[in-house]
C-alpha cells in the first residue's frame, strides 16, 4: 500500500491534528499565563501595582483552559462512541459541568 505524501498541495486535516494544535496552543498560552502571573507577582511584591494583572493572567489562563478542554474533548468523546448510554451520560455530564465551571471562573474574574 502506498504511504500518504505530505508534500502535496492538497492537504488534509484529521481530526486528531485539531486535537494536537489545541494541545500545543494549551501549552504554550499557559506557559504566558504563568510567566505573566511570575512577572507581575514578582513587580507586587515590589510595591508594584498593576490593577489589570490578574486580568490579563485570568484571560491567558482561560484561553488555555479551552484549549485544553477541546484537546481532551474530543478523544473522551471518540472513547464513548462504542460505549454504553451510561457511560455517554457521564460523558456529557462532565462536559457541561467543565463548560459551567469555565463560565463560572470568567465570572469572577469580571466582579
Amino acid at each position: 500500500m502506498a504511504k500518504k505524501n505530505r508534500n502535496s498541495g492538497n492537504k488534509q486535516y484529521s481530526t486528531w491534528d485539531i486535537v494536537k494544535f489545541c494541545a500545543y496552543v494549551a501549552l504554550a498560552v499557559a506557559a504566558v499565563a504563568a510567566i505573566l502571573a511570575f512577572i507581575f507577582g514578582l513587580l507586587s511584591y515590589c510595591g508594584v501595582k498593576i490593577s489589570w494583572a490578574g486580568t490579563v493572567t485570568g484571560a491567558f489562563s482561560t484561553i488555555s483552559q479551552i484549549a485544553l478542554l477541546v484537546a481532551a474533548v474530543i478523544p473522551a468523546y471518540y472513547f464513548t462512541r462504542g460505549k454504553s448510554a451510561v457511560v455517554k451520560a457521564f460523558f456529557w455530564v462532565a462536559v457541561i459541568f467543565i463548560v459551567l465551571g469555565l463560565v463560572g471562573i470568567n465570572l469572577g474574574f469580571h466582579l
